[in-house]
């Protein structure tokens, strides 16, 4: 592990990582054609809020606006030339506001097709698109990655070889379970911490989801299959519903709390959350945490 990440573990018995981007970026008005990660670009400073609101709650550690930017995403969105540069400035804008005290992790999601067998993309090609997303985010002066949101083990080891033969840097690595407590391709919790333990991932764990409620047993379940790791959890701000002409997700900040608290007892180390979240979610989150430990 880096240093800095490293000793955040050892002096804090749970770190608390910031909510979702999206949710905060949709809600500023901020207009982009097809992939958040271009806003990096054309107004950093509505990036920079989204930071600077979750570090104003009292997040330890803020990702990067960089969830989608790896090259095969971004060649879809018509900005293949500019990956480099989305990346790079993804880490500059969140170094910036997090300053010496807050640790910014470098935000690495799926590629968006699938893997061969089952789709075009190479072993080798999603390690390289993964690999150049990694490098240009640790020249912006990442601190860690997490690599989040996955379904397939095959990616998520791709994604997990290109980060610590390209950086060196440490990586969180969440997989996604939907309702039956599967990802999308069928991986159990078991099955993803131990293969995931089985490569030395140093934190492992799972994101996003359905709500809160579901990650109970997921968590308990990696817990039992890999007893020595170390769990993380981000889940959503419970299921989107449609309200009028908005998209409202229903889990408030104490219901989210309250399985802080949950979490926190099971032995979960990094707590955060995903879609729907926003910083009064996390600020209930840290409240919630400070009163277990």
């Amino acid at each position: 592990m880096s240093n800095r990440f490293n000793e955040a573990l050892e002096k804090k018995r749970v770190l608390i990582c910031d909510g979702a981007m999206g949710t905060m970026l949709m809600s500023s008005g901020a207009h982009y054609d097809l992939c958040p990660e271009e806003l990096n670009l054309t107004t950093p400073e509505v990036v920079r809020a989204v930071h600077r609101a979750y570090v104003e709650a009292g997040a330890d550690i803020i990702e990067t606006n960089s969830f989608g930017g790896n090259s095969v995403k971004l060649a879809v969105a018509r900005m293949f030339e500019k990956r480099r540069e989305v990346n790079l400035a993804a880490a500059c804008l969140a170094k910036e506001v997090a300053g010496d005290s807050v640790l910014v992790a470098g935000s690495i999601g799926p590629l968006g097709k699938f893997l061969q067998p089952l789709g075009q993309v190479s072993y080798g090609q999603a390690v390289e698109a993964f690999r150049e997303q990694a490098e240009a985010l640790m020249k912006g002066g990442v601190d860690l990655f997490i690599i989040e949101t996955m379904a397939d083990l095959k990616e998520i080891k791709a994604a997990y070889q290109a980060v610590t033969e390209g950086t060196g840097l440490p990586a969180i690595c969440t997989m996604t379970f939907d309702t039956g407590h599967r990802t999308m391709m069928g991986v159990s919790p078991a099955q993803a911490a131990q293969e995931l333990c089985a490569l030395g991932v140093p934190v492992i764990g799972a994101n996003c989801g359905r709500g809160p409620e579901e990650f109970e047993a997921v968590l308990q379940e990696m817990k039992e299959a890999c007893p020595q790791a170390i769990l993380a959890v981000q889940p959503n701000a419970g299921l989107p519903k449609l309200v009028g002409d908005k998209v409202i997700y229903d889990a408030s900040p104490e219901e989210m709390a309250e399985y802080a608290r949950r979490f926190v007892a099971l032995g979960v180390r990094v707590i955060g959350a995903c879609c729907g979240s926003t910083p009064e979610h996390i600020r209930a989150i840290i409240e919630a945490v400070r009163a277990s430990s």
